[in-house]
């Protein structure tokens, strides 16, 4: 699991590097990664907290140590680079320390970023508020799980048809539709935890390909855009369970080193890499373009992992250890 969310971060930056640099399309689906996160969410806190005896607030505590301190370092410098294109500046800046979006009157929803000094967290601000609202229900029966499936999952196929895939929730305007997203993955990975039954694990590389080739491959024409919501679809309802499912196990060996390793990356990389697109844009001699030189976003994607490594080491890991710590 920590090979596949490294898979998945990359996709992330991959799609966001072409996008950002004025070649959309490129790497096409990177977007379903954050699906992908949410089903592996879904598992992995099913995992370690549906039968452990703890309170609502210490687990809650728990989930911000683990987000909260990237979470500053990244809105912070989206906040010293890009403070006057996103006023008013103190309220934007509390309220993404906070993990609050940007909402305003219904009336007004448009499609402004959520997080002006840090976009990126609109998918951490779903996922802490799905796996809160999971706590209390963690517990609860089948028939409860299965409602949430089918009617979250009727949503989100209605989303896909509706606009040609489920890439909503990044903005005011698809904010709650991005909360029954976030919802329906997560769910998924919860009754793949449930249900969970001893799989034959394929070679490890197998899984691997599959979640890049999903994430990458512009499959559909863009003449053919009415299939692409039946392809995101069919990733969050068969294939990305399903990966999760032969996911969980641990290699041995040189296998599992680099899974750990590249795993422990994955968060900082999100986290962090529009913060380091921004860095690189200041330093960039020519100003900004629409559409900036190939190498631009190909050095971009060398350097982001090396920032998240170094964040990771030299502060997110020490910081969370000093955090839990202080009880």
């Amino acid at each position: 699991m920590d090979g596949l969310r490294a898979v998945a971060a990359l996709g992330v930056l991959l799609y966001h590097a072409a996008d950002w640099s004025g070649r959309p399309g490129r790497f096409a689906h990177g977007y379903l990664a954050v699906d992908f996160f949410f089903c592996l969410s879904g598992y992995v806190l099913a995992h370690a907290f549906e039968r452990r005896d703890i309170g609502w607030l210490a687990y809650l505590r728990i989930r911000v140590v683990r987000i909260w301190p990237l979470l500053v370092l990244s809105t912070l410098v989206g906040a010293v680079l890009t403070s006057r294109h996103s006023p008013p500046f103190w309220p934007n800046l509390a309220k993404g320390l906070l993990l609050i979006p940007r909402m305003g009157h219904p009336a007004e929803y448009t499609f402004p970023t959520l997080f002006p000094f840090n976009p990126p967290a609109w998918s951490l601000c779903l996922e802490v508020i799905v796996s809160a609202l999971w706590f209390p229900l963690r517990r609860a029966p089948d028939m409860v799980l299965a409602a949430v499936v089918l009617l979250s999952g009727g949503v989100v196929l209605w989303t896909a048809l509706a606009l040609n895939g489920v890439e909503t929730g990044w903005d005011q305007a698809t904010f709650w539709l991005g909360v029954v997203r976030a919802t329906f993955s997560f769910s998924l990975g919860w009754a793949c935890w449930r249900y969970r039954t001893p799989a034959r694990r394929p070679r490890l590389w197998l899984p691997a390909i599959a979640l890049f080739v999903v994430l990458v491959v512009p499959v559909f024409p863009r003449g053919l855009t009415a299939w692409n919501g039946l392809y995101d679809y069919a990733c969050l309802v068969v294939l990305f369970p399903l990966l999760v499912t032969v996911g969980a196990h641990d290699p041995q060996g040189v296998a599992g080193a680099i899974c750990r390793a590249t795993g422990d990356v994955s968060y900082p990389l999100y986290a962090l890499h529009w913060a380091t697109w921004a860095v690189m844009l200041r330093l960039y001699p020519d100003g900004w373009r629409t559409v900036l030189p190939l190498w631009f976003p190909a050095l971009a994607v060398a350097v982001a992992p090396v920032v998240a490594w170094i964040a990771l080491r030299l502060y997110d890991a020490p910081v969370r250890r000093r955090l839990l710590q202080s009880r």
